[in-house]
This record gives C-alpha cells, structure tokens and sequence, in this order.
C-alpha cells in the first residue's frame, strides 16, 4: 500500500487515515493536485488508498454495514412495512457526488462514517421523480405524488414509497481515474473569441466507481403493489437514463443483478 501524508491547516499533519470520508472530505490539500504533470499520479495514488481503506482493525465495515441497513429493514417491517431489497449492477462508470465540494474540484459521495460508496436515498428518488415526470406513462404520471410525495404548500403529503441510501457490496475494482478534457478554453472564459483547435486542452482529473460494482438497494412501502411498480420503473430508469453526474455522456447505467 503507498503510504500518502495529508496536510491540513497550520502545522497539523495525518500520515494515516482509516476512514476514506474524512480522508477525501478533510485532509486533501488543493496544492498537492495543482500541477498538470503530476495530477494523474496523484489520482491514482489517491484511487488506490481509498480502495485500501475499509477494515478498522479485523473489522469489515461492509459486513457493518449491511447488518445496520439489515436491521433498519427489519425494524419498518415489525411496523407493517412491506420490504423489497435487491442489487443492481454498473454497467458504465458511477459519478456519485461529482457536485459535492472537494479539494480537488470533483467530489465522490462515501458514508460519512464508515467510508464506503453509497447512492443516498435522496438521490434515488430525484432519479425515479424526474424519469416518470419525463418519459412515464400518462398513469405513472398521475401516481407521482402517490409515490413520491407532493411539497405542495396547500395539499402537502408523504410518498407512499421510501428508500433507504444504497450501499456498494464490491470490494475489488472499485476507483478509476477519469477526465474532463475542456478543449476550447479560451473560448469559454474570454469575450469574442472563437472555439478553435489550436487551443491549448485542459484536463480535469476526477474519480469515479468503475463499472462491474454491485450495490444493495432496499424499498419501503405500505403496499407491496406499490412497491413493485416504483421497481419495475427503478429498473428502466437505471438503466436507460442512469444515476449521478455526466449521464448525458453514459455514464451511471446500472442493472438488476
């Protein structure tokens, strides 16, 4: 494993970080990631020491994980709940959080307290919401607010269906360094001046999931009907418009496993 030293302000330094969240969220320093040169060295030093980082101690943080997203299904079942869980698949690249503040421009959305990529449940019914307002049949249209809830100021009600955050269940090939290659600069950042192709490209380095990852998902509902029609259209959204950032270029496909 390559040993990394993350700075933080002042003269506090960490050396070894257990946790990938606080590691990624506050103890990156911008400088280290500035020079063009070094930045895809740096990335893939960064993509191989997160994927190094999830066991504290002989504890399996996934093994951890499951078992609380377990009991919290089984805590809305004694309820009355009904419980659907189930795993999709990446078939592309995932940009989960791509639009979080990072120090090193593009951020990854990982649990904040044991580490491990999650898709948040905020997340997964944003993607549901906007495919049915888009593409859903006039009756899936009608059911939006059934589903999804209605924020309306004169008529406000609870969705009938609920998630819980997805959770990566892969452990190998999990951080693939990516880029944006913004060809036209000048062009974007000056006044009057045309997208040409003696300008000089900027790459922009990001990490993403790789494909071939496998997360858990689980629906919560009061009525299995419903539950297995917001399923049938997860499914289709997943894997013809996807989930995250730059779906428009691919990315973020998935399927059921």
């Amino acid at each position: 494993m390559i040993k990394m030293e993350y700075k933080l302000p002042g003269n506090v330094s960490i050396t070894d970080v257990a946790n990938p969240s606080f590691l990624f969220d506050k103890c990156l320093n911008a400088n280290d990631y500035s020079n063009p040169k070094e930045k895809n060295n740096k990335f893939n030093d960064l993509a191989q020491n997160l994927k190094s980082k999830y066991m504290f101690g002989n504890l399996d943080v996934y093994t951890v994980y499951k078992k609380r997203m377990e009991s919290v299904a089984e805590g809305f079942k004694s309820q009355g709940y009904a419980i659907e869980t189930f795993k999709l698949k990446s078939t592309t690249g995932l940009c989960i959080g791509m639009g979080r503040t990072s120090a090193i421009e593009n951020g990854i959305t990982l649990e904040r307290n044991l580490g491990i990529p999650i898709i948040p449940s905020s997340s997964i019914k944003g993607v549901l919401r906007n495919y049915v307002s888009l593409y859903g049949s006039d009756e899936e249209k009608s059911k939006i607010d059934k589903y999804f809830g209605s924020d309306d100021s004169k008529n406000p009600k609870s969705g009938e269906v609920d998630f819980l955050s997805a959770y990566m269940i892969s452990k190998t090939l999990i951080y693939k360094v990516d880029i944006i290659n913004n060809h036209f600069p000048d062009y974007y950042n000056k006044d009057d001046v045309p997208p040409n192709d003696w300008f000089n490209p900027i790459p922009v380095y990001f990490l993403r999931l790789s494909e071939e990852v496998v997360f858990q998902f689980t629906i919560i509902g009061k009525d299995k009907n419903t539950i297995s029609e917001v399923l049938q259209i997860l499914e289709v959204a997943f894997k013809e418009v996807g989930v995250g950032g730059k779906t428009a270029v691919g990315y973020g496909r998935m399927i059921k496993v």
